[in-house]
């Protein structure tokens, strides 16, 4: 049988009808993919702002990773307040902007030198920080006076409420208070 140029138009007919109806199933199947794809992108964004979830747990993390700092700033700022030795207190009042604000600074350290009649030292400090507000904490220890010239010693529990503020890249005391019946900070 001899090819002719009717035959080879109805062959060239048939593969471009074959093209045609594979070309119009694919994009039919892919319309139909996507109107699928759309409605779960569709569920998907309406999903998170129709349910309740608990918070990330970054949160939680970046909390206690906050109480952690603060319960440091909170140790580091008794230890630096309440320890009193001989010839420190010139040191100690230039370096104090690194722990209390400024208006704490000037009530702590009033004087322009100290005259070395007693020390003081801490130990036990228990930092509470507070659950409703993290830059606020109480901390509980123990502080021993000594009068340098007849060696009494005087040991007392002391607890204060400390108010911090984000100042410099760290956590510095604003605010300070006693909350002792008897005696004071």
């Amino acid at each position: 049988m001899a090819l002719t140029s009717r035959h080879l138009l109805w062959l060239v007919l048939f593969c471009l009808l074959l093209s045609i109806s594979a070309n119009v199933y694919q994009y039919r199947s892919m319309a139909t993919d996507e109107s699928h794809r759309i409605v779960e992108k569709d569920e998907k964004n309406v999903l998170p702002k129709t349910t309740v979830s608990d918070p990330p747990i970054s949160i939680n993390e970046q909390e206690q990773e906050q109480k952690s700092v603060i319960s440091k700033s909170a140790e580091r700022f008794i230890t630096f307040a309440f320890i009193w030795e001989d010839g420190t207190y010139p040191t100690r009042k230039r370096q104090a902007d690194q722990y209390m604000s400024e208006s704490l600074k000037r009530i702590l350290f009033a004087s322009n030198g100290s005259d070395s009649k007693f020390t003081a030292s801490v130990s036990d400090i228990e930092v509470f920080p507070r659950r409703d507000d993290s830059e606020h904490c109480l901390v509980r220890f123990q502080r021993t006076l000594t009068i340098d010239a007849s060696g009494y010693e005087e040991t007392s529990e002391e607890l204060v409420e400390l108010k911090f503020i984000y100042q410099g890249g760290r956590y510095i005391v604003d605010q300070m208070k006693s909350l002792q019946t008897s005696g004071g900070v």
